[in-house]
């Protein structure tokens, strides 16, 4: 199997050389690396480049081929909700954890996207040098959607008894820049949505899709927090968990590329501006 794919132009990240697993298990599938339970390697894992941070019971990475659609709770806490990889695929990624962008007892100051430190503590993502983020693909964990279908014994089904509470699960996307600042831009994708008045509108995500980054192309690291609906006095009731495959990277331009292409547009828009007047003379 190819493991990821390289060009000129950058690099996709499929997670799928990686194959040392601490689960316990055997066998090629259905296993993950925990990176964020109970022993969790604090010193983060990486995949083409790309590091992830894990932390022992705190947000972070792991990576899995855990196939596992139809058994709810926290012991299957690995699995996408796809079933697998993107096409197929062996390896993607799980993120875990978050932090609440209300008062809570678990944070009673909120998450705040411009403090360097609130961006840190949550599912991070360090760029290799000379390359930024354009797209990847999320999806749900089964934990989370099995939870937010049916409700368990912490968190609520989505759109309550009567279906028409206005629930959602919200991944938000952060970048900090080369000088450790926070570019102050936020990338919204959400895993369930029943927000709309037309109950035939509600959804929770169960395919992989697409996130554009391009918004965030001057970010050198990736922070991704998860927002939700159903809070408590602790804080966020959803389990919150998310998957993460094909992150694709490109090569940040060189500055005489964007002088050059600077001045392409500075030409072709100097061109518009004479045929506009000339048009106007005539």
């Amino acid at each position: 199997m190819i493991s990821s794919s390289r060009t000129i132009a950058g690099v996709l990240v499929t997670f799928d050389e990686l194959g040392v697993f601490n689960d316990g298990g055997s066998g090629p599938t259905n296993r993950y690396y925990n990176g964020y339970g109970f022993g969790a390697n604090t010193s983060g894992w990486s995949s083409q480049g790309a590091s992830f941070n894990t932390v022992e019971f705190d947000p972070g990475w792991s990576y899995s081929n855990v196939n596992n659609v139809t058994t709810a709770g926290f012991t299957n806490q690995f699995a996408s909700y796809t079933g697998t990889g993107f096409g197929g695929s062996g390896n993607y990624a799980m993120a875990y954890g978050w932090r609440d962008d209300v008062p809570t007892g678990r944070f009673p100051v909120p998450f705040n996207p411009l403090n360097v430190s609130d961006l840190r503590f949550i599912p991070s993502i360090q760029l290799p040098m000379g390359m930024q983020a354009s797209s990847v693909l999320i999806s749900n964990s089964t934990y989370s959607a099995l939870s937010m279908l049916s409700g368990d014994g912490f968190s609520k089904k989505f759109g309550g008894a009567t279906g028409s509470d206005p629930d959602f699960l919200k991944l938000s996307v952060f970048g900090i820049d080369a000088s450790d600042n926070p570019l102050g831009v936020e990338v919204e994708f959400y895993l369930a949505d029943y927000r709309s008045p037309i109950s035939l509108n509600d959804f929770i995500v169960n395919s992989w899709q697409s996130l554009d980054l391009s918004n965030l192309a001057n970010a050198r690291s990736l922070h991704f927090n998860l927002s939700s609906s159903d809070v408590g006095g602790f804080g966020m009731n959803t389990p919150g968990y998310f998957a993460l495959d094909n992150l694709r990277l490109t090569a940040v331009p060189e500055p005489s590329t964007l002088a050059l292409v600077g001045l392409v547009t500075s030409a072709l828009a100097f061109r518009r501006y004479r045929t506009k007047r000339a048009k106007v003379r005539n």
